[in-house]
């Protein structure tokens, strides 16, 4: 009788060790499933942060305001630049210019490629007797910020007065289509054809206006016109900011004083950024 109850007990055993290998067996091979699911939703997920194939640059752009307009550089290369465009009497690209010197001089010892420069005297920002205080970018040349190598190249489309080119040469068209014509034959491909992209953006009153385009492996930013806005009793003037009430102080005021601006320490720290976004 004993017997007959122990092979029962033994039968019963083998028949719950079974279900529990089988049961044990299928929350494995569960477990090994939703693993790799898992693993396969994070790596898409990483990938699509890394490559975002579903980026879209903006239709438009609006002064003031910086804009990603690609996901990756325009150099095809790995490289990063900074592309400035401008004209030698524009307010905007001297009011500008000394938040950009600001902060790449904050890396590299610049001053070599700078002069310091009044913009149109009858533009805004002006008074009729001097304009607004800014520098002049003298060619191409090379900074590096947070060990990342970057390439400045600056580009003036007109002479002080806007009425011919920066060697005082007649114009033929238009000044906006001379200016993109400029920029097609000075700038690689990608980079023109990403200001043509928002010509009619940065065109005002006919001309195009300061815009500079950050590009790096990790992004491409562009802005258009003004990085802060000139305050009366700053470094930069006085009186109303607007023309023929706005009092101009000298280049070399703003110069020795440069470190006093909390605006223009403002801006600069913003362009930094874009450069660290774009590296």
């Amino acid at each position: 009788m004993a017997s007959k109850n122990n092979k029962k007990n033994n039968k019963s055993t083998k028949k719950n060790n079974t279900k529990k290998e089988n049961y044990t067996g299928f929350i494995k091979s569960r477990n090994f499933k939703w693993t790799v699911i898992g693993t396969a939703i994070i790596v898409v997920i990483v990938l699509l942060a890394v490559f975002n194939p579903f980026f879209e640059p903006p239709a438009s752009i609006h002064p003031d305001t910086y804009y990603k307009v690609s996901d990756g550089d325009l150099l095809s290369n790995g490289s990063s630049a900074v592309f400035f465009l401008s004209w030698i009497g524009c307010p905007i690209g001297a009011t500008d210019s000394w938040a950009i010197y600001s902060a790449i001089n904050s890396t590299s010892d610049i001053y070599s490629h700078v002069m310091l420069h009044s913009a149109y005297k009858k533009d805004i920002y002006s008074n009729g007797v001097t304009g607004q205080p800014g520098l002049l970018f003298n060619g191409n040349f090379t900074f590096t910020t947070s060990g990342h190598k970057f390439t400045f190249y600056p580009l003036y489309m007109y002479n002080e007065t806007m009425t011919g080119t920066v060697n005082n040469k007649t114009i033929n068209g238009t000044l906006a289509s001379y200016g993109l014509s400029l920029i097609n034959q000075t700038y690689p491909a990608k980079v023109a054809a990403m200001f043509n992209r928002y010509a009619a953006d940065i065109t005002y009153k006919g001309h195009l206006e300061t815009t500079f385009i950050i590009t790096g492996p990790h992004g491409t930013y562009i802005l258009n016109a003004f990085m802060y806005d000139p305050v009366s009793g700053g470094i930069l003037g006085t009186g109303s900011p607007d023309y023929p009430n706005w009092t101009p102080n000298s280049p070399q005021h703003v110069m020795s004083h440069l470190s006093e601006s909390k605006s223009i320490a403002d801006a600069a720290g913003t362009f930094m950024g874009y450069l660290d976004k774009a590296q």
